[in-house]
């Protein structure tokens, strides 16, 4: 029998393919395995004849090998195995034992030439799959899953379907499962007796073993219960120590108010000014402030992430902003100098890359020593990206935190902002800024220990960016608004999806498309290109080169989904838009429209399908960001939680965005058990996975 924590090297000898399924999820442990959940079932439970057997469903077949033989194929490297079956009964599922009456069907697998040596003519297997209706060769089953009768997982029963990487089969992954799942021990359940219904035991067996589709949905509810609880734990504990530490109060100065937002080039907007008076009436308390603000691409968030920065300063002491990437770093540093000069401000720009001081009207480019030394004498401005948060790179005296696109950080990255920083044992006002709007009945469950600013009115002088679904030849009607506005000076973005799962960094869609273009629809311009493979100095100079105009088009990946300001780019291409979450494409759409230039969005795509449709036809009716969240958590209702990554991992597996009462009923369960045991003393397995969220980090 096995046990969570015990390692795997308990399941014995693995053959090869396990091991290789083993290593490529990275599992060390019982546990690690068994929290790789199905991402969704394959309903093989119908049982059926041949001739009982429907077009176009799943079913599973008890039939017999009656011929098979390779065939030459149609590509080089492609190998193709035919077979013929029959019904194992003879009868064809009608009680007819005459030989006439035998259900018989065709059955074609593709390189897969080893089955040869195991599917012998006379040997009875299941086939699981689905049978389409072939023009030529009449029903057929392409592709089907087999296995024997007697070790069956799939064959008959719900099957899971699990996320995959590299040649490992779906059938190495559910025979694995099933071997740990059938035999695991006593399992440790973290949440206390009468705290959910089911056992985590019992979950993980319904998960990964369901003998309905009902029972999955329970294991799944189960764990995603248990994933809330311990995130709302987390942040409650954090919440708690914060408050008992106390923050450094920041005073309000009327008067430097006035005098700052009447330098500002633009008016503020009342929600912008709104959220900045609510965020400096908790800084003037000793209660840590603890906000999100939350606005579309373009709103004017940061020029409220200044005033309150510059108001920290104002009361001699420091602030620091943080961000995910070194482009966005440097777009804030920019920013925040412009709208700080009145307040004369020393302002360090700190990422891996850079180390670069404004101060008394100078600029410095400085050594990592001499950046520490500065910010330890307090009193300044400091942006920057994960390098702010090693030990020892934030002021002593820092008032003010702000991370921004928070959603990208984890637990602890984002405490380390405001944790421990101060040797007077206070800590730091946190401010948490997002351009994802988040549905209210998700900020309330998920984000229920924050305070909620929201900037719904863009700043006077923006206008709607113009939205298309485009099909097909459609496409051409795009690039000719792409070649009047590069003739006009203005400029382009095409965004590709990730053609294959092999490529995670985006670079061959990128390269493929960047070809096609230039020597296609848009020949003869400049056309630059950013993927994730390239490093982080070259991501800036393509960027900038695309700033200043010398480029036309730039064909990226979504790694501009958070980048570099160019009011010039007015129109935005997105291939297989239909790929897209509606919250991304609604992010992507917003790198245009940053001027008072008419800008258009065309969302690109192959499919008819009326669903996908419907659900771009949105973008073509909004331009609200938060009108669209509402619609997104509407319809990605099987989609799992997105946007909360924890080095590198999935911070939220069974969670699904529609789990709002399950959220609801983990907050208050959280709730009360701080309420009892601060420190979870009496609930150590819990506590300690609550540790491990608080130390998580962000691998981006």
């Amino acid at each position: 029998m096995f046990r969570l924590l015990d390692p795997l090297s308990v399941l014995g000898s693995l053959n090869a393919a396990q091991v290789r399924a083993v290593r490529a999820f990275g599992a060390k442990t019982v546990e690690d395995l068994v929290r790789i959940y199905p991402r969704r079932y394959d309903d093989y439970s119908n049982t059926v004849s041949i001739r009982q057997a429907p077009v176009g469903e799943g079913v599973t077949l008890r039939v017999k090998i009656q011929k098979i033989q390779k065939q030459p194929g149609f590509r080089k490297r492609i190998s193709i195995i035919r077979a013929v079956v029959e019904d194992v009964d003879g009868s064809g599922g009608t009680g007819d034992r005459d030989r006439r009456a035998v259900g018989t069907l065709r059955v074609i697998w593709f390189n897969q030439p080893w089955l040869l040596d195991e599917l012998k003519p006379g040997r009875e297997i299941f086939l699981s799959g689905v049978i389409s209706q072939h023009p030529k060769f009449g029903k057929q089953m392409g592709n089907p899953l087999w296995e024997d009768p007697e070790t069956a997982i799939a064959g008959g029963r719900i099957a899971p379907v699990y996320p995959l990487t590299g040649n490992i089969a779906q059938k190495t992954m559910r025979e694995l499962m099933a071997q740990v799942v059938d035999g695991l021990g006593e399992v440790e359940d973290p949440l206390p007796n009468g705290t959910f219904p089911l056992s985590l035991k019992e979950a993980i067996r319904l998960v990964h073993r369901p003998a309905t589709p009902e029972e999955a949905e329970q294991g799944r509810e189960r764990l995603a219960f248990e994933e809330f609880v311990i995130y709302r734990l987390a942040i409650g504990s954090v919440r708690q120590e914060v408050d008992e530490a106390g923050a450094p109060v920041v005073e309000f100065d009327e008067a430097f108010a006035k005098k700052f937002v009447a330098a500002l080039p633009f008016p503020l907007t009342p929600h912008q000014k709104r959220a900045a008076w609510d965020a400096l009436q908790n800084m003037g308390q000793r209660r840590p402030m603890r906000r999100l603000l939350q606005g579309d691409v373009g709103s004017g968030k940061t020029v409220v992430a200044a005033m309150l920065l510059a108001m920290a300063y104002r009361s001699n002491q420091s602030g620091v902003l943080l961000a995910p990437t070194e482009l966005l770093a440097q777009q804030h540093a920019a920013t925040v100098r412009r709208f700080l000069e009145i307040g004369s401000a020393p302002v360090l720009l700190l990422t891996s890359a850079k180390k670069i001081l404004w101060e008394g009207g100078e600029e410095t480019v400085m050594k990592l020593s001499e950046a520490r030394d500065r910010i330890a004498s307090g009193r300044i401005i400091v942006v920057g990206t994960h390098a702010l948060l090693e030990r020892g790179m934030l002021p002593p005296d820092t008032a003010l935190s702000i991370a921004d696109e928070q959603h990208r950080f984890g637990v602890s990255q984002r405490e380390t902002l405001a944790v421990g920083t101060r040797p007077d044992g206070k800590v730091p006002h946190l401010l948490s800024m997002t351009a994802t709007p988040i549905p209210r009945s998700l900020a309330l469950t998920l984000y229920g220990d924050l305070e909620i600013s929201s900037i719904r009115v863009k700043p006077a002088g923006r206008k709607p960016i113009a939205t298309r679904v485009l099909m097909g030849e459609d496409r051409e009607k795009a690039y000719a608004v792409v070649r009047k506005e590069v003739a006009a000076g203005r400029r382009a973005y095409v965004v590709c999806p990730l053609i294959d799962t092999s490529d995670t960094l985006g670079v061959s869609s990128v390269t493929d498309e960047s070809k096609r273009l230039a020597s296609g629809p848009l020949k003869g311009l400049r056309i630059g290109m950013l993927h994730g493979k390239l490093s982080n100095a070259d991501k800036e100079g393509v960027m900038k080169t695309f700033a200043e105009g010398l480029l036309d088009v730039l064909v990226a990946t979504t790694v501009v989904e958070v980048g570099v300001d160019v009011p010039e780019a007015t129109v935005m291409l997105i291939e297989g838009a239909d790929r897209f979450g509606l919250a991304q494409l609604h992010q992507l759409r917003g790198r245009v429209g940053r001027s008072d230039h008419a800008s258009s969005c065309f969302l690109l795509t192959d499919t008819d399908d009326p669903l996908a449709q419907s659900r771009l036809a949105v973008l073509t009716k909004t331009n609200d960001g938060f009108v669209i969240a509402e619609e997104d958590l509407k319809r990605r209702g099987t989609g799992n939680l997105t946007g909360t990554q924890q080095s590198g991992r999935t911070l939220f597996r069974a969670a699904r965005f529609t789990d709002i009462a399950l959220m609801t009923q983990a907050r208050d369960a959280a709730a009360k058990m701080l309420e009892r045991d601060p420190h979870l003393a009496s609930m150590p397995v819990l506590a300690a996975k609550v540790e491990e969220m608080r130390k998580s980090d962000h691998g981006e």
